[in-house]
């Protein structure tokens, strides 16, 4: 039918002359417009039922994407498309950690955790970008041998002044450099002691909100990350630095500076300082410094070498207690302890290390001791089966100051499996 109506359209325009002696030229003319006439037409048939067609999808679709506001540089990606057919866009970021322990001590003491095998933590991690601004995160956590615990729930804020990051909520705040890491993050099965002696069996972990930011400096070899917050009072579980109380506020700041000293080699320097209560009264008795220094050299781009070191010191104002029958005990007032840990990656797939423990206990008669700390010597071989599994076993012998030892050997796996990161590592 097309083809019959453009031919008798071009018949139509043929002029009178050409009807009275046509020429087969002519006609061979006539025939290859009409023959490109019908293909254009065809053509366009096909473009218009296309277009038809998505606008039909598009009218059974939800609506466009809003246009965003461009986000602050320091921000993450946060580009979503709201359509029906993509609707995990709004899925959060799911991970399971699983961190399964053998303890075997030589002590004969029956505590919880001795001589046992046990999934000593369990580890969900929720997160997912609130909007190009903010962020949040949650980790709660499950174990055989505690109570479940939520141990993060955070919202991550950035595009202040000045490129500055807000977080608030319950989070690792940045103190040191054991305590602000997870256990999975660890080097070795347990965390050192001066951490768990002073700041709790996990490290520090409080409700709270910190603002972090790079103080502006002239000079790009070093960089200096400043950050500061308050946390409620207390400290983690075990942890002596501070009184129980959480109705006193605990006070930090901590200063990272970072220098690439060569193409193999970097520094990081840090600093510490924590101001909180012993005890349920309005006063702070208590200022702790820390201070930690990491060495990092690559030997080949397989063989990375760590040198960390961590150390605290401590000034308690009223280091004494009153027992009911009105005798004094008075304990030091400046409590120390460190660690140095050595760590040697000798492939990609194995690690071997060391650490040395040296911390006086807070709460403890002088008249009582032995000894002067708690000292202890650990050596781990670490095997690291992928990205997602990782195997360790260590042996750590503990000299107490109350006198005695102890020898205990770790066995270790720890898997993961879905997205598992902690955004204020």
């Amino acid at each position: 039918m097309k083809s019959a109506f453009f031919l008798m359209l071009g018949c139509a325009l043929v002029t009178p002359s050409a009807w009275a002696d046509p020429s087969a030229d002519e006609f061979a003319t006539l025939r290859a417009s009409v023959r490109e006439l019908t293909a254009l037409v065809q053509q366009l048939t096909t473009t218009v039922q296309a277009q038809q067609q998505r606008i039909s999808q598009l009218e059974h679709a939800a609506p466009s994407p809003t246009q965003w506001p461009a986000p602050p540089s320091s921000a993450p990606s946060t580009a979503r498309t709201f359509s029906g057919t993509n609707l995990s866009a709004f899925n959060p970021e799911i991970g399971v950690l699983a961190d399964i322990v053998g303890q075997l001590s030589e002590s004969g003491a029956d505590g919880e955790g001795n001589d046992t095998l046990s999934a000593r933590e369990l580890e969900l991690v929720f997160g997912h970008p609130i909007d190009p601004y903010s962020r949040l995160d949650v980790t709660a956590t499950f174990s055989d041998v505690e109570a479940a615990s939520l141990e993060e729930a955070y919202i991550t804020h950035w595009g202040l002044p000045g490129e500055i990051k807000a977080q608030i909520g319950r989070l690792r705040p940045k103190v040191g450099k054991a305590s602000a890491l997870h256990r999975d993050s660890l080097e070795t099965v347990d965390e050192p002691l001066v951490v768990t002696q002073y700041l709790g069996a996990e490290g520090l972990s409080r409700t709270g909100a910190q603002l972090s930011g790079f103080l502006p400096t002239p000079w790009t070899v070093v960089t200096h990350e400043l950050t500061a917050g308050l946390m409620e009072g207390g400290v983690g579980e075990g942890g002596t630095l501070f009184g129980s109380t959480r109705r006193r506020p605990s006070f930090y700041t901590h200063l990272k500076n970072f220098w690439d000293v060569a193409d193999t080699s970097n520094i990081e320097l840090g600093a510490t300082y924590l101001l909180g209560s012993k005890d349920a009264d309005a006063a702070y008795e208590v200022n702790a410094l820390g201070l930690d220094a990491t060495l990092v050299h690559y030997v080949t781009p397989n063989n990375k070498l760590k040198w960390q070191n961590e150390a605290y010191l401590q000034e308690r104002k009223e280091s004494f207690s009153v027992a009911e029958d009105g005798t004094r005990t008075n304990f030091g007032k400046n409590p120390f302890g460190l660690y140095s840990l050595l760590d040697y990656r000798a492939s990609p797939r194995t690690g071997v290390g060391g650490r040395f423990d040296y911390v006086e206990p807070i709460d403890l008669d002088p008249t009582t001791r032995v000894r002067d700390a708690d000292i202890a010597w650990a050596g781990y071989l670490t095997f690291y089966q992928s990205e997602f599994a990782r195997w360790r076993l260590q042996f750590k012998h503990t000299d107490f100051a109350l006198g005695g030892d102890d020898n205990t050997i770790f066995a270790q796996a720890t898997v993961v499996i879905g997205v598992h990161k902690h955004q204020l590592q």
